[in-house]
């Protein structure tokens, strides 16, 4: 089904980003507190809606280069079916609603946290994108706000396991998208962002998997099955490596997961299994 531009423009589809917001009540064991979990879905709204603000004014920014682009130029602004003017304005009505969600719907905290990843979104499309490592960072530095953001909606003590894997996952991830964009433009990357990649993506795993067998993980959780679900975490981030690999049109990491059946199906037996281990 065809969207209509503006909503197209907003990418409902990168609604999954949205899910670390989630990590802090579950590894919390907040689940069973409905007044925690509703704040929680509060927060993931707020940060749902800033980032469709921040994906438009991304698209009336880089509209001159997103038309040259093979896949970009499709998108509503790039392609002409939503203007500009349009999209800046809808941009400010997300920021705003997203805003108030948090505010009324969530803690005081949790809202600080969407107005901090307003301004780094806002940051990484003006400049920040195009300095270097500067881009990377404020992406990983943006996931951090999501899980800090989940974790003062519950409220719950954010974890440093947690708030260090997500920036690991996050760092890969927009280290990955740099390689996709120089694979598309010159037919491979360059070895040291290739091999960036890979040795932050084994950091995770590994991470993770240190993670759930850590002496104190096994003492909150009373447990030691966590450790099962490093399993599709590995399987899940291999995946991903083979995909990017095999892609030739610069296609994103969210992107590619959406589009990948067993990527999705590996995430949610990973959060099956969280659930069925931390409910």
């Amino acid at each position: 089904m065809r969207l209509p531009p503006l909503v197209a423009a907003m990418r409902p589809t990168q609604a999954l980003k949205q899910l670390p917001v989630f990590a802090p009540v579950a590894f919390g064991h907040r689940l069973h507190d409905p007044a925690a979990v509703a704040s929680v879905v509060a927060c993931a709204v707020a940060f749902t809606l800033v980032a469709s603000g921040g994906y438009l004014v991304n698209d009336v920014v880089d509209r001159a280069d997103d038309a040259a682009h093979p896949r970009k130029r499709a998108r509503p602004v790039a392609a002409g079916t939503l203007a500009p003017r349009t999209a800046l304005r809808a941009a400010t009505g997300c920021a705003a609603a997203g805003l108030a969600v948090a505010w009324f719907g969530s803690t005081a905290a949790a809202a600080a946290a969407v107005a901090a990843y307003l301004v780094a979104t806002l940051a990484y499309s003006l400049a920040a994108k195009r300095v270097g490592w500067l881009g990377p960072a404020v992406v990983a530095a943006g996931f951090v706000l999501r899980v800090l953001g989940g974790a003062w909606a519950a409220p719950v003590t954010p974890s440093a396991w947690l708030v260090g894997l997500t920036a690991g996952l996050a760092l890969a991830l927009a280290v990955a998208k740099r390689e996709a964009e120089r694979r598309r433009a010159d037919g491979e990357a360059p070895r040291a962002l290739r091999r960036a990649t890979d040795a932050l993506l084994a950091l995770v795993a590994v991470g993770y998997a240190a993670y759930t067998l850590a002496p104190g993980t096994v003492a909150l959780h009373g447990t030691r099955a966590l450790a099962l679900t490093a399993v599709p975490v590995a399987a899940a981030l291999v995946r991903f490596r083979g995909r990017l690999r095999a892609d030739r049109t610069g296609a994103g990491p969210a992107d590619l997961v959406v589009s990948d059946p067993v990527a999705l199906a590996l995430g949610a037996a990973w959060a099956a299994a969280c659930v069925a281990i931390l409910a």
